[in-house]
């Protein structure tokens, strides 16, 4: 049965936002205390109290990936184009809101370069330093416009530089957030070949690599076919979990980070409800690894592959109905004017 763009569009965003929530507990913990602690993690739980990031958050609750997710999506459908003023302000409106309200909402890239806008840098300096996921774990609206436009590689990274330019103007950065937002577009396309939608990745990444400031850094496009070859050559999931953790650990430096998401989208052949779990409980940046595999996964596979009660979970908890998004994407993908 062939899946509808509004189902992958749904899809996409669920995808996202369970596995940014289920991945709240997780976080920053090494693979063999996730195991030790919960054993399988497969429902939402709250964070221990004093996490490092997420104390204070409610079980089922997201956190400031779908959060910046959302504040993005807010400035694309009143601009119908990427405006980087505007989606840095809605992201400074979106930390406003939330401070005080849990440990640490903001990413060190980012938190790096709202200082410096907030105390009066250019936004085309102040995110010059940045390294980590934080552009990546945001960018998949930019991924959903472009997968409805049916866009190729070239007008997509030219909205992903300027989505990420603000807080993560580097090279390494706007590679990262280019594979995931290519990921998303090319599922959302229809493509089913994992091996196909990997390649679009790699060469996001390697377009995306020409834009931003010059920093030290690996390739992304290397580090994705290198993650997605351990997982391939390993003989079961959970020896593939700890391979892939043993070479990137898969904590928020984008190098590490982005490289585990593609990898265990494709160990998880693109089902959301075994995408994410594989992400929060492979250890590193489980909330964020989860956000970003869960979005490309969504647009694989669709809605049905969201458990229903992980669905229900989101909405009740954070008090949100993501499907009222869904027409307003497809409609402003007619109208979007590329960067």
């Amino acid at each position: 049965m062939s899946i509808t763009l509004e189902n992958r569009v749904l899809g996409s965003l669920y995808g996202m936002a369970t596995g940014d929530a289920l991945g709240v507990p997780s976080s920053t913990y090494p693979q063999k205390q996730v195991e030790d602690t919960w054993g399988w993690i497969d429902t939402f739980y709250p964070p221990a109290p004093g996490h490092i990031f997420h104390d204070g958050l409610k079980s089922g609750e997201y956190t400031d990936d779908t959060e910046q997710a959302l504040a993005l999506m807010h400035s694309f459908i009143r601009n119908k184009k990427v405006v980087p003023h505007d989606v840095v302000n809605e992201i400074i409106k979106w930390a406003d809101r939330v401070k005080g309200k849990y440990a640490s909402p903001l990413g060190p890239s980012t938190e790096r370069a709202l200082k410096a806008i907030r105390e009066g840098a250019d936004i085309h300096t102040s995110g010059i330093n940045g390294n980590t996921n934080g552009s990546a774990m945001r960018i998949s609206p930019v991924g959903i416009i472009h997968g409805i436009r049916k866009s190729g590689c070239e007008d997509l990274v030219k909205d992903v530089y300027m989505t990420c330019m603000p807080t993560h103007n580097t090279d390494v950065c706007v590679s990262s957030a280019a594979a995931i937002a290519r990921g998303v577009a090319v599922c959302l396309m229809g493509e089913t070949d994992l091996d196909k939608i990997v390649l679009e990745t790699q060469k996001a990444a390697d377009l995306g690599a020409a834009y931003g400031n010059k920093i030290c850094a690996p390739s992304i496009s290397k580090r994705i076919a290198h993650a997605c070859e351990i997982v391939k050559k390993a003989e079961t999931p959970k020896q593939a979990l700890k391979d892939l953790y043993d070479i990137y650990a898969g904590m928020d430096l984008a190098a590490d980070s982005i490289p585990v998401a593609v990898a265990l989208f494709v160990l998880g052949k693109g089902n959301v409800k075994l995408v994410n779990e594989y992400c929060v409980n492979f250890g590193g940046d489980c909330d964020t690894n989860a956000a970003m595999a869960g979005a490309m996964a969504g647009a694989y596979s669709g809605i049905e592959t969201v458990p229903a009660d992980w669905v229900e979970t989101i909405n009740k908890v954070n008090d949100i109905d993501l499907s009222v998004y869904v027409p307003q994407l497809i409609e402003l993908a007619k109208d979007w004017t590329v960067a």
